[in-house]
């Protein structure tokens, strides 16, 4: 269990420095670059406890997993706000 809060630290982390990245440039591409950024890291998270789990019950791994998802779902709106990713770009 150890390894796999590493494994979804490290995926948080990247995810939250990628917003800045890709903020100055939210217009452009950084917004759907970073939306489907959250999506697959998302779906990383919670596919770890399933994969990586070991020997615990299925039903232990996919609470992890709904947990590890609803983290990192935290996670990805902290790094949209904090980051400042313009929503808008243009109204007309």
């Amino acid at each position: 269990m150890r390894r796999i809060g590493a494994i979804a630290a490290g995926i948080c982390a990247v995810m939250f420095a990628f917003a800045f990245v890709a903020a100055p440039k939210s217009c452009e591409w950084g917004l759907a670059a970073y939306f489907w950024t959250g999506v697959v890291a998302l779906l990383a998270l919670a596919a770890a406890p399933l994969v990586i789990g070991g020997q615990a019950p299925l039903s232990r791994r996919a609470l992890l997993g709904l947990g590890l998802l609803l983290g990192g779902f935290a996670v990805w709106f902290a790094g949209l706000v904090a980051a400042n990713i313009q929503i808008m770009c243009r109204l007309f």
